[in-house]
């Protein structure tokens, strides 16, 4: 009798149960339940998982009850980084048998899973229902903050800040609101000035609106403090009560006194003869076009000396100093910035170098900003992670220029946990690919099984062969005329289903629809100079290229003379700030730690033979090229390619 009372007390007890998001009692008295919660009190969070899952296939337990303990399972798998495991498992819960509250922790355990299964579109999927009004606190917590890291990792910005700011007024201890506040504060300086004053004319003077202002102030670097005073104490003004903790005010001002670089003279060195000559006129007309397009108050002196030759650099760079130049932008070519960095450990002038060099950490007062093709790479490898891919296929061209982006691909896939399943090379000379294609998707051992079926069986067999099935995707290096012929082969290869990830390189640049309709489908990363999407420079970008400044294939190349000249300000801010952003013409541009500029890439998809900007939604101000819009030649990037570069 004793024992039924006890037992009844606990179902009852167990029906009434609602759950937080973490790993913990269900009822200290459920048969086997204090294993599960020893184990995970000891960090064994598998054997908490297997127990728990003992409880719920218990066929004495009610209904209810089981299906709870199977959410206590997938929480015990989900912090022993098992996330596919517990989505398995939150798959077979019947939410029929549960109230709303354990419908919603469970939505919120699967968004986690998914998250960590870099799936932000199911993670968001799970959390597209409005939450119930009497849900707990620390639920509805974890809910805004799910959906922030969902849209951040998606590219939306704007929403993900919009998430931290819903999420705010939920905390209550400082430093988890300090934490907050930095979250969504990283999130706004991602977003350009004007797509921040887009987004905050379409709202009331709310909380959120108040958090777009005050970063759109933070992004007025040229004002000087006196300016940015005037416009912070507006700012309280039309919102007085924001809970904007201080530190973030005190920081624009202090950009403003203390960091920007104000120099009277550049010098700029350039290969204007010699190889790279073509290179070196189109970065100098790039540099030359923003200093036109800047306020004549505001213009910085520029001096230009031409470095053809590698064993100059060191004296031009010292004659350049000793004429006034504060700033020094340059050299352009590889051997030249090693040139120069290797014979010299202090620089007294804050230097941009324009190309990559491997010498670890870089001087004082160095930065470093370059196009490398290894960075493009690299960032394909991590747009294809985002997407939720995880076994890939690597095509690229014979040579060093091949091997090169192969391996900055490779390591950043692998670091990301990512697999490659299958590689192979091909010679760009040619126009038949199919050798390599046969390898990269095991054709022939497809073939090879069709033909010992046909020697066993002594007849001919009706037989399509069948590509290998563990590629999510194709990374493809390669330029526009070896791009249009291998997308079509690899359909005929029985692979039209097969996504494929480029680096910029696919892209010429210019609009040119009947020959890169073949290239449909394919996604590939490239600079908004190119791919025209609204920025601070159209009308210059419409100028340059009516103008065919230097060479049209060398068009990127003036993008990065406009960023040059337009970041100089900005650096140390840059510098000081990890997660703040310049808008730049080559991408969103990061510096990190060492001082080398980081590029983050706009994504495209070709359809019907025109790139188009992939949407995700972080500013209003993003445009989807026009049709008919002619875009920049491409600039060639190695010495593989037709052309002479840095």
């Amino acid at each position: 009798m004793h024992r039924l009372i006890k037992t009844s007390l606990w179902l009852l007890a167990l029906t009434l149960l609602i759950g937080g998001c973490a790993v913990k009692p269900i009822l200290p008295t459920a048969p086997n339940d204090r294993a599960a919660l020893a184990a995970a009190a000891h960090g064994d969070y598998a054997t908490a998982a297997r127990e728990y899952q003992l409880l719920a296939a218990s066929q004495q337990l009610p209904p209810a009850a089981r299906q709870r303990f199977r959410i206590e399972a997938a929480a015990a798998l989900l912090r022993n980084n098992q996330p596919q495991m517990a989505v398995t498992e939150l798959q077979g819960i019947d939410e029929s048998q549960l109230v709303p509250v354990d419908v919603l922790r469970m939505h919120l355990l699967g968004a986690q899973a998914w998250l960590a299964l870099h799936n932000a579109d199911q993670t968001l999927m799970l959390l597209s229902q409005p939450l119930p009004a009497d849900a707990p606190t620390a639920m509805q917590s974890r809910y805004h903050l799910l959906r922030a890291q969902a849209l951040s990792r998606l590219g939306n910005h704007l929403e993900a800040a919009h998430e931290y700011s819903m999420r705010d007024p939920l905390l209550s201890e400082t430093a988890a609101i300090t934490a907050n506040q930095q979250q969504l504060w990283n999130e706004l300086t991602q977003l350009s000035a004007p797509a921040l004053h887009a987004a905050r004319v379409t709202l009331p003077l709310n909380e959120f609106s108040g958090w777009l202002a005050l970063a759109e102030i933070g992004k007025q670097y040229q004002l000087g403090r006196s300016d940015l005073q005037k416009l912070i104490a507006q700012w309280h003004t039309n919102y007085p009560n924001h809970p904007a903790q201080q530190p973030f005010i005190d920081g624009i001002l202090q950009r403003s006194a203390q960091l920007l670089l104000r120099p009277k003279q550049i010098a700029l060195l350039l290969p204007l003869s010699g190889r790279f000559a073509a290179a070196g006129a189109a970065l100098r007309d790039g540099v030359l076009a923003a200093y036109y397009n800047t306020a004549a108050d505001r213009r910085i002196d520029i001096r230009i000396y031409n470095v053809a030759n590698p064993d100059t650099v060191q004296a031009t760079y010292d004659q350049a100093v000793h004429d006034g130049a504060d700033f020094v932008i340059g050299p352009l070519s590889k051997e030249s910035v090693a040139a120069l960095l290797s014979n010299r450990t202090q620089f007294p002038t804050p230097t941009l170098v324009l190309n990559t060099v491997d010498t670890g950490k870089l001087p004082d007062n160095v930065y470093q900003f370059s196009l490398a093709p290894e960075s493009e790479a690299k960032q394909v490898a991590e747009h294809a992670w985002q997407l939720g891919y995880s076994k890939a296929a690597v095509l690229v061209p014979d040579g060093d220029w091949g091997a090169r982006i192969e391996q900055a691909f490779r390591d950043r896939w692998q670091s990301l946990g990512g697999v490659v399943t299958s590689e192979a090379t091909y010679d760009s000379s040619k126009n038949d690919y199919s050798v390599p294609l046969r390898a990269l998707l095991n054709i022939d051992l497809s073939r090879a099984r069709e033909q010992r079926l046909e020697s066993v069986l002594g007849e001919k067999l009706a037989f399509q062969p069948r590509r290998r099935k563990d590629i999510d995707f194709v990374f493809l290096a390669a330029f526009p005329r070896q791009a249009r012929l291998i997308r079509p082969q690899l359909k005929f290869h029985h692979a039209a289903d097969l996504p494929i990830l480029a680096t910029s390189h696919v892209y010429s640049g210019v609009y040119s629809p009947t020959q890169d309709r073949d290239m449909d489908g394919i996604v590939f990363g490239d600079m908004p100079w190119v791919l025209n999407p609204a920025t601070q420079h159209d009308a210059l970008r419409t100028e340059t290229h009516s103008l065919q400044l230097a060479d049209n294939s060398l068009q990127r190349l003036v993008a990065m003379g406009i960023d040059a000249y337009d970041l100089i300000p900005v650096l140390r801010v840059l510098q000081t700030y990890p997660f703040e952003r310049f808008h730049g013409e080559t991408g969103l541009l990061q510096l990190d730690s060492d001082g080398r500029l980081h590029r983050q890439l706009t994504w495209a998809r070709f359809a019907l033979g025109v790139p188009r900007v992939i949407e995700t939604a972080t500013a209003p101000s993003v445009a989807v090229p026009a049709a008919n819009a002619p875009a920049a030649d491409m600039p060639a990037t190695d010495a593989d390619t037709a052309s002479p570069t840095p």
